[in-house]
């Protein structure tokens, strides 16, 4: 007779055998600790990172609405009344949002807390600015000063505007929008 092979064993079925500990489940994935709690596992769910961004590009966009701000082309949402016919397109780069106030259009690139000090984060700004006119970064309100300082030790500190996607605790948007 013939030796019986078992079917190639899955990575999840593995490691499913090795943790056999518990899980919590958070907004940003789920955690899994063995059961003798020497490894820890975290699987990011698959949107968690658009998502916050995805958030912080709607809410930046409400921002200028509010200030009166109607021509505005935004990358990943789908909104009315975007004007789609400002490409977003800068150099090979695409940009997260462009809009035009007092007949100047700017460019604005979004980046998460966790985006703000990577390498990547560092070349793409640098390689956005010979292509952009009036670059604008946008970050959590905790990390403006941290943003301002990475400009500067790039060099580009004068060719972007440093802002946030945070609304002020005095700047609340009403619930109708």
């Amino acid at each position: 007779m013939g030796r019986h092979r078992n079917p190639p064993e899955t990575t999840f079925d593995r490691l499913f055998r090795q943790v056999q500990g518990y899980q919590i489940t958070t907004p940003y994935g789920l955690v899994t600790v063995s059961e003798d709690g020497r490894r820890i596992t975290f699987a990011l769910w698959e949107d968690v990172r658009q998502s916050i961004h995805h958030k912080a590009l709607f809410s930046y966009y409400q921002q200028l609405i509010r200030r009166g701000v109607n021509i505005v082309n935004v990358d990943h949402l789908d909104l009315p009344n975007l004007d789609r016919r400002q490409p977003l397109t800068r150099g090979k780069a695409r940009i997260d949002l462009l809009y035009q106030s007092n007949g100047r259009l700017h460019e604005v690139e979004l980046k998460t807390h966790r985006e703000i000090g990577l390498d990547v984060t560092a070349r793409q700004l640098e390689e956005l600015v010979k292509h952009c006119e009036n670059l604008i970064v946008v970050v959590p309100r905790s990390d403006v000063e941290e943003m301002r300082t990475i400009l500067g030790l790039i060099g580009i500190e004068k060719q972007i505007t440093v802002d946030t996607y945070e609304l002020s605790d005095e700047d609340e948007l009403p619930n109708d929008y």
